[in-house]
């Protein structure tokens, strides 16, 4: 039988059934991990394991923030890589908790601080050689700590925001799954923002394209 498209209200409904089952433990690229209750479950879907694929391919920097980080797993590939400093912030408290703890069943990834922050605003003003921002790709309806504030959005609020944190070679990670509508899609926000983009993978399956961008401050 021939699978249906996506559509946002069929991801909501399968991401649903990942939050009846929380918590549970789970392993991904040798890092375990513990996807704790109301805590975006890093196991879901094709773009996150696509998007840490790639990760795990890329250059190291000496210092990585991952923004919205959800479990800690793309703060502890930045790790794995090589990165040095590795920051981790998500806005759902959950989800810092549930990162700090993981940290301690990684010890060999030590150390990463996480910290509860909307977006930058509780971020020390320094600069990142990386930034990996798996965002909430549209408006959501409240799990996981994820609301309206998602899509275009907060990828606006970002990008007004991420001058302070990067110099003239920072890159910045993106995925981004077609279903969700071209108005959500970074490529078409960023460049106001004087960010330049390139779409460094892609992969196709059943519920569309899927993206992996690299950004970076247009020179």
């Amino acid at each position: 039988m021939q699978k249906q498209p996506m559509s946002i209200a069929k991801r909501e409904s399968e991401l649903a059934d990942y939050l009846d089952k929380q918590p549970y433990m789970t392993e991904l690229d040798g890092i375990t991990l513990e996807i704790a209750k109301n805590v975006f479950p890093s196991n879901f879907g094709l773009t996150s394991c696509f998007f840490g694929d790639f990760i795990l391919q890329q250059d190291a920097g000496t210092s990585a923030l991952d923004m919205a980080c959800g479990s800690g797993y793309f703060a502890f590939l930045l790790k794995k890589i090589g990165c040095t400093e590795v920051l981790g912030v998500d806005f759902n408290i959950d989800a810092v908790n549930c990162a700090t703890k993981n940290s301690l069943r990684n010890p060999l990834l030590h150390p990463i601080e996480f910290i509860h922050s909307d977006l930058f605003d509780s971020v020390p003003v320094t600069t990142f050689d990386v930034i990996v921002f798996n965002f909430n790709y549209y408006p959501s309806n409240g799990d996981f700590g994820l609301n309206e504030d998602g899509g275009a959005v907060i990828l606006k609020r970002f990008f007004s925001q991420v001058d302070d944190y990067i110099h003239e070679n920072t890159r910045i990670y993106m995925a981004y799954s077609q279903f969700v509508g071209e108005e959500h899609d970074p490529k078409h926000i960023c460049p106001a923002f004087g960010f330049s983009v390139e779409i460094m993978a892609q992969i196709e399956n059943a519920t569309g394209e899927h993206y992996v961008y690299k950004i970076m401050k247009a020179q």
